[in-house]
């Protein structure tokens, strides 16, 4: 079995996942290369890469709700709703960590969770200032509630637009069984991180005076602003309705995309740009070292393994999910799901599961790998992003300092997980 071909796709594939976890070069470079690398030397063509392995609903998806996302992005709704939430609270900490957390929950949802990091986490360091308070703490919330607003949605985070391609997963599909467990996840997160840090958010009694605020006046384009939202209405709708008649989410999101694309007075330059081409770069690399990983029978080999630790789907799911946990952590979110997909099919069609008695098994997945996100500080891009804007403050984020608070917080929440998927899929189905 181990000839050139599989030896070649076995080092290409540990290279990049050192690249991911080392951080020693760049990820997008190290999949694109290692991509390239088994295109040059035969062992998979382009033609097999362009019609066989590359997922182009995902390509599509990510594509066009990147440009949705960055042109509401420009509006300064984010950071209208963000200082709103700072008002209404009246700068005790603690409420505005609650109601920071949300707002970033619930944009991270239906947008994507690094655009809403990126826009937000300024807000929450401008407010941990006015109130002389460590914005260590309510950066982290914030991080957390965005990889578990993104776990509830299609749309949310790339490791459920990848599962949700391969397994024929639908935008309510999602909406209906992650939504539920990632509300329980931002509550049991949220009460997890009050109880640990109760010394640090009682009020001091210092309150961020409402006329040093003026959220209005980062509402830069309320023509772009409107027209942005009800395009986004209607692609969520689309999501919703259009898939019945044979219309997919890619060509839904692409569709938005390019309406706002006509509308937008932007010039198409600058309006790419919104779009992420490293992450869109990564991808196109990393399906063609799964696509090859799949040829040339390694897939295969490891799904009859997986199938064989148990036949019984409940085991087959805890076990996904806590895999998906630590898997997610030590290695990121997104390379992590990519490798797992073929590996869950192949188990699925070894036990000769049917679709309904296989669907909980790619929950159990989205839920171990999106959630696990939180588990470190490379889990996620989201992440990564959070750990930049916090150069910033006095007290950057590190790798340490997130395991502490973001470990634990996953492990409480996946007990609870592991009992959602007990009751919902297998107590009282």
């Amino acid at each position: 079995m181990f000839n050139f071909q599989v030896i070649l796709t076995l080092a290409v594939f540990g290279f990049v996942f050192f690249c991911v976890i080392s951080e020693k070069l760049d990820r997008m470079k190290a999949a694109f290369f290692g991509g390239a690398l088994l295109l040059v030397f035969g062992v998979s063509s382009l033609h097999e890469a362009w019609t066989e392995y590359i997922d182009f609903e995902t390509i599509g998806l990510l594509t066009g709700m990147m440009l949705i996302a960055g042109v509401i992005g420009q509006t300064g709704l984010f950071q209208f709703v963000a200082l709103r939430a700072v008002k209404l609270t009246k700068g005790r900490f603690g409420l505005l960590l609650i109601a920071l957390s949300v707002v970033t929950a619930l944009f991270s949802a239906f947008l994507d969770n690094v655009t809403t990091i990126l826009l937000l986490a300024p807000v929450g360091i401008f407010a941990a200032d006015a109130l002389h308070r460590r914005p260590y703490l309510l950066l982290m919330a914030m991080g957390l509630s965005a990889n578990i607003g993104g776990a509830a949605t299609l749309i949310g985070d790339p490791p459920n637009m990848l599962i949700g391609s391969a397994a024929g997963l639908s935008f309510g599909q999602f909406m209906s069984n992650m939504g539920p467990m990632a509300i329980i996840a931002l509550i049991v997160t949220l009460a997890y991180v009050f109880f640990t840090n109760r010394a640090e958010l009682k009020p001091t009694g210092d309150t961020i005076t409402t006329d040093s605020f003026d959220e209005k006046k980062y509402l830069k384009d309320r023509p772009t602003l409107y027209l942005s939202l009800g395009v986004l209405g209607l692609v969520i709708v689309g999501f919703m309705v259009l898939p019945d008649l044979g219309i997919t989410t890619a060509e839904i999101s692409l569709a938005g995309g390019a309406l706002l694309l006509l509308i937008n007075k932007g010039e198409p330059e600058k309006l790419l740009h919104l779009v992420e081409w490293p992450l869109i770069f990564f991808f196109l690399g990393l399906f063609v070292i799964t696509g090859t990983l799949e040829k040339v029978g390694l897939i295969e080999v490891v799904g009859r393994f997986f199938a064989s630790l148990t036949d019984n789907p409940f085991l087959l799911s805890v076990i996904l999910l806590w895999l998906g946990t630590f898997g997610a952590a030590l290695l990121s979110a997104v390379p992590f799901v990519a490798v797992m997909i073929p590996i869950v099919s192949a188990a699925i069609a070894h036990l000769g599961l049917d679709p309904a008695t296989a669907e909980p098994l790619w929950w159990a997945l989205a839920l171990g790998a999106c959630i696990g996100g939180n588990g470190s500080l490379v889990g996620s891009a989201a992440n990564l992003t959070l750990a930049g804007i916090s150069q910033r403050t006095r007290e950057p984020l590190t790798y340490g300092k997130f395991l502490r608070l973001g470990l634990p917080t996953v492990i409480v929440v996946q007990v609870f997980s592991t009992a959602y998927i007990y009751l919902r899929y297998f107590a009282f189905a």
